[in-house]
């Protein structure tokens, strides 16, 4: 990256207030606005996770490293490539069923909706990065920036949490591609989520974002190999109405409020991919090319869900025969092998940017105290190994952190067995607050005294975000609860 930055520094109650005038927009060759010279000012508190180690990483922002230990080395086609892996997920395995609970019209207008809104909080949070806070390569610094130690605090309270949830909902998925592709084994579908642990447990031991990117093209392809294969095989099972009667087909949902909303947050789940943006971002040769990624990729996503829904809701329309998520509906056989193998494949590859930042961040609070209290203090601070650095210690370390994730997250596979109510409860929680009243707070509280004219429509964009997020986190809390009281009767 070119350009310059002069930091000031000063001592206030603790910590050190970094001033910084930013004049780069880090694409060499390019002057920049008077809108990115702008001044931002960051408490580093001493507030870390007991280290010095860790309370350096925050200063040092992404001189070098950014706070999830990766280097700045991808390109765009790689920056989509996570991007797609990072939304395709999960969540497209569920648009059947959102469709069928929904109808057609809502469905669509809410995986429009999703999508634009993604679009624009991604693009508030590069603007945010690349003209603001050069250094802030996650959430919880970008909330360290803006909101102090308070903010620091309550992003990673969120951030961390919905990281673990996706990397546990990528192991239900898998465990229950086993399930399905052993029909009639003597395992259960508790013992298929700690063999798809263990398999997790070995996917997780790569560790580099170009690595990940570069298999994230073998992710999209397993994921979309079975969309397709199921498409011919739920057409043909639709040919026997006695076995695989076809449900109805509505504009609008006939079912009750509380459905539909849970139908409803499992759409906006597979948007959620946002919580690591700014990581994705940070890791990109050029920040300011992240838009392109960004934009392509949402699009690319909308059209995909878009499909997947309408084709199989017009085929099967609202069957009882149609599970979430619906691979697992498909009639024994060939093709129903494939597309299991194919799924497991694809969750075991896209647990790891979730599964991958979260365990980095458990790393990094937890390991050098550890190494304290067994080692002693006598040769401390003890130094948390970046994600690029591949000598057998940290590797070690690498593998037992990730053991003990894992065991987590088959501890909750294992309690919340509703794939369905699963998602949408996450969503109600914590996607609606970093896809939609995050970027929404955020922008407001940096950009809204500066703007004049027409530069209000950006902060009118902002409270509609912050709106959606509010109607999303109450309203489908509210259903998710009412499901959740439903399944336990």
């Amino acid at each position: 990256m070119t350009g310059s930055c002069v930091v000031e520094t000063s001592i206030a109650e603790g910590g050190f207030v970094i001033e910084t005038s930013t004049e780069s927009n880090d694409v060499p060759g390019k002057e920049v606005t008077e809108d990115s010279k702008v001044q931002a000012s960051t408490i580093i508190s001493s507030y870390t996770s007991g280290n010095d180690d860790i309370e350096a990483d925050e200063k040092e922002g992404d001189a070098g490293h950014s706070e999830d230990g990766h280097a700045e080395n991808l390109t765009i086609l790689l920056a989509f490539f996570l991007l797609m892996v990072d939304m395709v997920g999960n969540g497209v395995l569920s648009f059947p069923n959102s469709f069928a609970t929904l109808g057609w019209i809502p469905a669509h207008l809410i995986n429009v909706l999703c999508a634009v809104l993604t679009i624009c909080s991604g693009l508030i949070l590069h603007r945010l990065r690349t003209k603001y806070l050069s250094s802030a390569t996650s959430y919880p610094q970008l909330f360290l920036g803006v909101f102090g130690k308070k903010g620091l605090v309550f992003a990673r309270c969120n951030t961390y949490p919905l990281m673990f949830l996706m990397a546990s909902a990528f192991n239900y998925t898998q465990s229950s591609a086993w399930n399905a592709l052993f029909t009639g084994s003597s395992l259960s579908l508790k013992d298929w989520m700690v063999i798809a642990g263990a398999v997790s447990l070995l996917v997780l031991q790569a560790r580099s974002f170009k690595a990940m990117a570069w298999t994230s093209v073998v992710a999209i392809l397993t994921i979309i190999i079975p969309i397709f294969i199921s498409f011919v095989v739920i057409g043909n099972m639709v040919r026997n109405p006695d076995l695989y009667p076809i449900g109805n087909h509505v504009l609008f949902s006939e079912y009750k409020l509380s459905d539909c909303m849970v139908a409803a947050m499992d759409i906006v789940y597979a948007y959620s991919g946002i919580v690591i943006f700014l990581e994705i971002m940070s890791s990109m040769k050029y920040v300011e090319r992240f838009k392109y990624a960004l934009i392509i990729s949402q699009t690319s996503c909308c059209l995909l869900y878009a499909l997947v829904g309408s084709v199989v809701y017009g085929l099967a329309g609202d069957a009882s025969w149609l599970q979430s998520p619906y691979i697992d509906s498909l009639q024994p056989g060939t093709a129903k092998t494939v597309s299991m193998v194919c799924i497991i494949i694809h969750a075991s590859i896209g647990i790891l940017l979730s599964g991958n930042i979260f365990t980095y961040a458990v790393q990094r609070a937890i390991e050098p105290s550890f190494k304290r209290l067994i080692f002693g203090k006598e040769n401390a601070p003890y130094k948390v190994a970046p994600l690029t650095v591949l000598k057998p210690a940290a590797m070690l370390w690498w593998f037992l952190w990730t053991s003990i994730v894992t065991f987590f997250v088959i501890l909750v596979n294992v309690a919340i067995p509703s794939f369905q109510t699963y998602l949408g409860f996450v969503s109600s929680i914590l996607v609606s607050q970093t896809c939609f009243i995050w970027p929404g707070l955020l922008d407001l509280k940096v950009f809204l005294k500066k703007r004049e004219g027409k530069e209000h429509l950006l902060s009118a964009l902002s409270v509609f975000l912050i709106l959606i997020g509010f109607f999303a986190l109450t309203l489908g809390l509210w259903g998710d609860i009412q499901s959740i009281v439903e399944l336990s009767r």
